[in-house]
């Protein structure tokens, strides 16, 4: 049986990272009504979702998704937004795989913010998204950024089939930039409407350069307040530290049918596909007879630890206090194990007979033998005669070696 302790960790990471931004845990149920997911629009494909029928002939699925119960959640007994909430999430999801080797359920962690429309809320939660990257350990992260509106106006007034509109979907998406001068020429464009959407495969990259290049076409009144809308969530970004981190794309399409404003998808080195997807969603309450709007984004766990790929040893110990004790030091090593498990430090004690076969990483290294008790940490060796003088090693006058778990929590860092 393996254990994956890199999932575990990235689960209680992600966890920690939200709760510091004033995230607050919220449970849905793991059966959900049909009839939630039954609209036409749904995001969630009918035939990919996981069906069952309950002792009252209900038609019940397994949950497909997250932010739909949690917003039908609030909306009991809140009609409109009297004030914000933030709620994040750590559960499973289910939904029929592609291939018949691929799993039914993934576990999905992501945040939702319901709050009015802003710059200030926007820009909050992308950086949110990419500090929560950061502290997965990647080095290298992209967050693209697109908008419905930019796209939807461009394409308003053409009068595509369903067959039409999802090719030229398809073929902005993939930056196909022949199939949609193609597909273009046969709808008959005037010219100043068929050079504008040609150029929204070009519109992405930089920020700056990107939104230079859009204020040149011919805008709507709405085209206009969305690119300064995105200038001045870019601006925010950037005093969060996230300037070197962003790409807007127009040609980010909105599969999400929920989503009407922001979008974004995050991306992290090596790996070919987002790991994480995001927007604001203002209309979805009224699904629900409520004026709830939000922002949130969400993450698949499983897809983040393949992304670590050998980042980590899954087979590794990580622990605050690796300890090694000679035979003749068992009884010290109990006492000593069991008494810093009790304060909260993670300890792994062995016998130096089975030190060779453990892979633990540790800052702190304890050797009790028949020569003498030392505690390395990192290159600094000390020598200490009994439990006392450990405590006190662990904890020196300006020099803190590793805190006690309290004064960690005290400091709002994680474990």
């Amino acid at each position: 049986m393996k254990i994956d302790e890199t999932f575990e960790r990235v689960s209680e990471l992600m966890s920690d990272q939200f709760s510091k931004y004033g995230y607050r845990r919220m449970k849905t149920a793991a059966f959900q009504p049909y009839e939630l997911y039954e609209d036409e629009d749904s995001f969630v494909n009918r035939k990919d979702m996981v069906k069952v029928i309950d002792s009252d002939g209900e038609v019940l699925v397994l949950r497909p998704d997250v932010t739909i119960p949690i917003t039908k959640e609030l909306s009991h007994g809140n009609d409109r937004l009297t004030s914000e909430h933030r709620f994040y999430y750590l559960q499973e999801v289910f939904r029929k795989p592609f291939n018949k080797d691929g799993k039914i359920e993934k576990t999905q962690a992501g945040v939702e913010y319901f709050c009015e429309s802003s710059p200030e809320a926007d820009a909050e939660t992308i950086a949110l998204a990419l500090h929560t990257l950061k502290e997965l350990s990647f080095s290298e992260m992209k967050i693209e950024i697109g908008h419905t509106v930019f796209f939807n106006e461009l394409l308003s007034g053409l009068r595509l089939t369903d067959l039409e509109n999802r090719q030229i979907k398809e073929f902005i998406q993939a930056k196909n930039i022949t199939e949609i001068s193609l597909l273009l020429d046969k709808l008959g464009l005037v010219e100043e409407k068929k050079i504008a959407i040609e150029q929204i495969p070009f519109l992405y990259g930089k920020p700056k350069d990107v939104l230079k290049k859009a204020w040149n076409l011919p805008l709507t009144e709405e085209m206009a307040k969305t690119l300064s809308y995105l200038e001045e969530v870019y601006r925010l970004l950037s005093l969060y530290g996230w300037k070197d981190d962003l790409t807007i794309d127009f040609g980010l399409i909105n599969y999400m049918h929920y989503y009407s404003g922001i979008l974004f998808q995050g991306f992290v080195e090596q790996y070919g596909k987002p790991v994480l997807m995001g927007g604001r969603y203002d209309f979805l309450g009224k699904q629900f007879g409520a004026d709830l709007p939000a922002i949130g984004f969400a993450c698949e766990v499983e897809s983040i630890v393949e992304a670590l790929g050998g980042k980590e040893n899954s087979n590794s110990h990580n622990v605050d206090l690796f300890l090694v004790y000679d035979s003749v030091k068992l009884e010290d090593a109990i006492h000593i194990a069991d008494t810093l498990r009790k304060l909260g430090y993670r300890v792994l004690s062995v016998s130096v007979e089975k030190e060779r076969f453990i892979n633990c990483q540790s800052s702190n290294y304890v050797r009790l033998t028949s020569g003498g008790n030392f505690i390395k940490h990192r290159e600094t060796e000390i020598m200490f005669y009994k439990l006392d003088d450990l405590l006190a090693l662990l904890k020196v006058e300006g020099d803190v070696l590793y805190e006690t778990v309290d004064d960690r929590n005290c400091k709002g860092e994680s474990r």
